[in-house]
């Protein structure tokens, strides 16, 4: 495995894991299971920073690499956090008082949309 690949491969392990705590920590605080309000702020800046990075990596690899392809799709980050996104704007329009979405949860989708759109026209312009 050449060593771009494992970069890539170590950024992706840690963002997946950072992800799947974040979207953890979100559906707990916003079902009132466990009340992790107060931690919402630091992993979805710790979340978000490790997805820049790969995001970053992954794209200067392709732009330095003339035979880059990479096996790391983002549209499954933006399908799982849409899908959420739509589930708590749902049951928050059903019952305002008992669920309320968190500001940082926003933040993160716009975030991963952001990271996803500058990465697709990024590709995009390699590929021309």
């Amino acid at each position: 495995m050449r060593k771009p690949k494992k970069e890539l491969l170590f950024w992706k392990i840690l963002s997946n894991f950072w992800g799947s705590l974040t979207a953890i920590f979100f559906l707990l605080t916003f079902f009132k299971i466990y009340d992790l309000s107060h931690v919402l702020a630091d992993i979805t800046i710790i979340y978000l920073s490790i997805l820049s990075i790969f995001a970053g990596v992954k794209e200067f690899n392709r732009w330095k690499n003339g035979k880059f392809l990479s096996n790391y799709h983002g549209e499954v980050f933006v399908i799982i956090w849409t899908f959420l996104i739509f589930t708590f704007i749902i049951f928050s329009a059903y019952d305002e008082t008992n669920y309320k979405m968190s500001t940082e949860f926003t933040a993160t989708y716009l975030s991963v949309l952001g990271i996803f759109a500058i990465s697709r026209k990024s590709k995009n312009l390699k590929l021309k």
